[in-house]
């Protein structure tokens, strides 16, 4: 070869390599410059892991200071996705010693996707056993990791679970969805009652762990600790001896009414509310069949929950607010407001209590198949008088007794602050020809005696009773008297609220309060005495209150069922609070039991002749207050 074309040659390599070795400059400077920032922060990912560490979930306290609900130390065992899922051997370690199946892992995994420097949580509230035995094998398990989480503790238990409400892992949809500060995928969030409407105020700050670990995923040193903030703290309005002497009371009634009728689906559910009904506090409130919040708090299994979710009484509702029923009876003292304001009757006019009303199409009475001659509106409310009622309710019409119904708060909300209440319905004329074309013969006589298309919740019979006792002050039931911040500092105090006055002559209020005093007079019926005299013989102080017996269209279990409700105030004539309890039934019966026991226990009576003597015990000292109403004649 020529020495030119060498030359030529050498000088074009030359050129090409100085390209080569310029755009090779290029490409490191650009990818030191451009993508070096992101790739040290990827690298650092799988370098450093942030361990969760758990805030506790602000306490619940009682009325006077009684500890409800906190959260205790435990151990979880977490997994950081170190190259994707664990091996086979690595799985079976899990199953073996956690029980975690792949199935569970999968889960687990898809549930923290979205959130890939978390580590998984396998599984809370380690026993010690299952420590142990973890602890031990941590060198063949590459990635897990035990750190302290608190674990919930209702210490009620069943008693008021759906009030309380339980705890559990958030889920993929709440994650996308909430918008609750330090929110994570191992977050341990409410998911109803009182846990979930005060989510924000519970749930705390969560802190963390800096941990570096090497290219095996075990840790190595710990770069940094952020300490959690707990949880606000509540104090309820809730009573804790009256919430349990209320469970207590609901449940033996309802065994007794098992054992009198031979079957265990005599009654199938039932609740109870107790009201200081000048301020709307809630004294108790308890629903059943319920459920033990504890049994989520650690992560409760499948077999578990589906025996719960398909249980027929239902025991995730809150029967206090989360359901509405006919109201039967004790409605009777809005038709009567509707007739003495619209003039139709007085409190001194009657009406022949007969066994059937004498317009078509001739409803019974249901409780009197013999006549008791002319009837007060006292004597109608004391003794239940059917036909006294569809007489009023002839006279007046349908839209007259539901603009009463709404002036007592049916049909509406009452903001008590639990989530999932219900509004019930309050049927006008309007409503019944949108629903069925036309209004059938003697539809206002149901309406009347409340059992048309009404539908009333236990809650909003406890703030009707209420403004009964008090001259028509309508006040709001609520749950939460205080919010404390971790220091201590009262970031929240709540003050009774009156939601509207309902105006009406003294003299209406005090013939219709007559009638309810009545309801408990013991006595031969017809005759001086109630429908509930039965219930207070002998009791030490007076009890004004209303039955209730509603017939469902469907019936219970293939037998006549019926919903009973019992309203009442104490005492009659120095209204301090009032109890309501209702239940779903195959017998026709109301709740005066229930609701001497709570008087009982309220006023500290000792009752000389106790509903329940075995189940049910005495409250602490009353308060002055309370002592002298229960000395009150």
């Amino acid at each position: 070869m020529p020495q030119g074309e060498r030359q030529r040659r050498i000088r074009i390599l030359a050129v090409f390599g100085v390209l080569l070795a310029a755009l090779l400059v290029w490409r490191v400077l650009a990818v030191s410059l451009v993508l070096g920032p992101p790739l040290v922060q990827l690298g650092s990912q799988f370098r450093i892991r942030t361990m969760p560490v758990a805030a506790p979930r602000g306490a619940i306290y009682s009325r006077s200071g009684k500890l409800l609900v906190t959260s205790e130390p435990s151990f979880a065992a977490y997994y950081f996705r170190v190259g994707g899922p664990p091996s086979a051997t690595e799985q079976k370690t899990l199953e073996t010693d956690l029980g975690i199946t792949p199935q569970a892992m999968n889960k687990a995994l898809y549930i923290f996707s979205t959130e890939p420097s978390l580590p998984v949580v396998l599984k809370s509230g380690l026993s010690a056993a299952e420590l142990t035995q973890l602890l031990q094998g941590l060198p063949e398990l590459p990635g897990v990791f035990v750190n302290p989480q608190p674990v919930r503790n209702d210490l009620l238990g069943s008693v008021g679970g759906q009030m309380i409400g339980y705890v559990s892992r958030v889920t993929a949809q709440e994650l996308a969805t909430w918008k609750l500060p330090g929110l994570t995928a191992a977050s341990v969030v409410g998911q109803t009652g009182l846990e979930l409407a005060y989510q924000k105020q519970l749930f705390g700050k969560p802190g963390g762990e800096e941990v570096e670990v090497n290219a095996y995923g075990l840790p190595v040193k710990v770069l940094g600790t952020t300490p959690p903030v707990p949880g606000d703290s509540l104090t309820l309005t809730i009573s804790k001896n009256l919430e349990e002497v209320s469970a207590k009371a609901l449940l033996a009634d309802m065994a007794m009414l098992r054992q009198r009728y031979g079957s265990q689906s005599a009654v199938l559910s039932g609740a109870v509310v107790a009201i200081d009904i000048h301020t709307g506090a809630i004294l108790s409130m308890v629903s059943e069949p319920s459920y033990n919040p504890n049994a989520f708090a650690q992560g409760i299994s499948t077999a578990a929950y589906q025996a719960l979710a398909q249980n027929p009484g239902l025991p995730f509702l809150n029967r206090a607010v989360q359901t509405a029923a006919p109201p039967g009876s004790v409605f009777k003292m809005v038709t009567a407001m509707a007739g003495l304001t619209s003039g139709k009757i007085t409190p001194t006019s009657t009406i022949n209590c007969l066994p059937r009303y004498w317009r078509p199409p001739y409803p019974y009475n249901w409780l009197r198949r013999t006549s008791t001659g002319p009837n007060t509106l006292t004597q109608a409310i004391a003794q239940s008088c059917d036909t006294y009622f569809y007489a009023v309710g002839h006279r007046v019409g349908i839209d007259a007794i539901a603009a009463w119904a709404h002036k007592f708060g049916f049909g509406h909300p009452t903001g008590v602050d639990l989530p999932g209440e219900v509004s019930g319905v309050v049927p006008t004329v309007a409503y019944y020809e949108k629903q069925y074309g036309s209004l059938y013969p003697g539809l206002a006589y149901s309406v009347a005696i409340g059992q048309g298309a009404d539908e009333v919740t236990l809650m909003q019979l406890a703030q009707y009773i209420g403004a009964l006792a008090t001259d028509g002050t309508m006040v709001k039931p609520y749950l939460v008297q205080q919010i404390k911040s971790p220091s201590g500092q009262v970031l929240f105090n709540a003050k009774p609220q009156i939601v509207s006055h309902i105006s009406a002559p003294t003299a209406y209020w005090n013939v219709i309060r007559q009638g309810m005093i009545d309801v408990t007079k013991p006595g031969p019926i017809p005759g001086p005495g109630g429908t509930a005299g039965a219930a207070f013989v002998n009791f030490p102080i007076q009890v004004a209150a209303k039955t209730g017996t509603a017939q469902l269209p469907n019936g219970v279990n293939g037998s006549q069922g019926y919903m009973t409700f019992f309203i009442s105030y104490a005492p009659a004539n120095n209204p301090q609070i009032a109890v309501v309890s209702t239940m779903q039934t195959v017998s026709m019966v109301a709740g005066g039991m229930i609701a001497r026991a709570i008087y009982d226990a309220y006023f500290h009576l000792n009752d000389p002749n106790p509903p329940f003597p075995q189940t049910i015990p005495q409250t602490t000292q009353p308060t002055t207050t309370q002592t002298a109403a229960a000395k009150a004649p």
